[in-house]
């Protein structure tokens, strides 16, 4: 078999050869090519896609995210996330996926990070040896309208069934939700804007000084501007991840508390019917309470299934509105790091729920 490796200066033209041809298998999408090149922590040297091929055939393909994180003295370290596995299905179990690993490990030196999205591509990592458990982010996922089609169709089939079932279970619950009063607790004026505006600039930077990667307003605006998915209608490719959804939205919001000194801002991700909170920043945690109800007003003005929450102090206040979910559940994320990096990382590092790649696509 034939190993190939692809810098980000080489990806482009390699990539652009194959968008030309409908047959071709597709390892990064036209969508993350144009965010992995405008990406504010990567080198044009930096190798990000690493290929097996049989008879000329590409059998196999790992990509990486490069990132940055921050040591227990501040410094940053360049490292890159393990973001996108695949192994045609007459080559797997033959040492393929842990091949490419090892060599991503060689020419990133180790340093590479993962979380548990993807079983499959976990039992890999864990087969190593080489990684250990830097963080266990608590959360829970709030489902409020019912989504069985979503959940157990494609695992049980039934998909009438299943779809029959969502459809009068949310047809009888939406009269209430429609109708659910709020507690009136709530003393924050709510703005959408767009984007990281600047006058924001500086709270995020303050609310970052301490967290394991520090994301700023140029990262954001990068996520923000170069997603990996799109609403919009494409031409088929033979591309193994999502690269288009019924619905894509970013929806930023700026909140201001009646006492006009304190304020904040949320970022919401809608995906499909799922709605995630890639990051917020407030100069008191009080604004969290408005934070929370601005979510489920969203989640019921659009439609949402469920969302998903693992900030501490957010999760707590959206328990406040337990009786408006059908169900609430446990939902915890893992954060592996190669042992390369584990000794860099400070104890206990403050992490947010959009780190990693979930910023591009909920």
């Amino acid at each position: 078999m034939d190993l190939r490796i692809y810098t980000l200066e080489e990806l482009k033209p390699y990539l652009y050869t194959l968008y030309s041809n409908p047959e071709s298998l597709v390892p990064v999408s036209p969508l993350r090519l144009e965010s992995y090149l405008r990406n504010p922590r990567a080198d044009f040297s930096d190798p990000v896609l690493f290929e097996m091929r049989q008879r000329g055939e590409v059998v196999a393909y790992r990509t990486l995210l490069p990132d940055y994180l921050y040591d227990r003295e501040g410094q940053s370290q360049r490292f890159a996330w393990l973001s996108g596995n695949w192994v045609h299905p007459g080559f797997r179990r033959r040492g393929i996926s842990t091949r490419l690993l090892e060599t991503a490990e060689e020419q990133w030196q180790g340093r590479l990070m993962y979380t548990n999205f993807a079983p499959e591509s976990r039992a890999v990592y864990d087969r190593s040896g080489r990684f250990g458990l830097i963080s266990i982010r608590d959360g829970f996922r709030f489902h409020l309208r019912s989504a069985t089609e979503d959940l157990l169709a494609p695992r049980m089939g039934y998909e009438k069934l299943f779809r029959t079932t969502d459809l009068l279970i949310n047809r009888f619950r939406e009269f209430g939700l429609q109708r659910f009063r709020f507690p009136g607790t709530n003393t924050c004026q709510v703005k959408q804007v767009n984007g990281f505006i600047a006058q924001l600039s500086e709270l995020v930077s303050k609310q970052q000084r301490d967290t394991l990667f520090r994301r700023d307003r140029e990262i954001f605006q990068w996520a923000l501007e170069y997603p990996w998915l799109t609403e919009q209608g494409c031409d088929p490719i033979n591309y193994h991840f999502s690269y288009r959804a019924s619905r894509f939205e970013n929806i930023i919001y700026h909140l201001i508390h009646s006492d006009g000194k304190s304020h904040g801002i949320i970022w919401l991700l809608i995906h499909n019917n799922a709605l995630s909170v890639p990051y917020l920043f407030a100069t008191e945690k009080g604004l969290q309470n408005c934070m929370a109800e601005v979510i489920v007003r969203t989640m019921i003005d659009k439609g949402c299934t469920h969302s998903t929450i693992r900030n501490a102090e957010l999760r707590e206040k959206m328990l406040a509105f337990k009786k408006i979910f059908l169900s609430v559940r446990k939902m915890p994320q893992l954060i592996f790091a190669h042992h390369k990096l584990t000794g860099l990382i400070p104890e206990n590092p403050v992490i947010h729920d959009g780190d990693g790649d979930v910023m591009f696509t909920g």
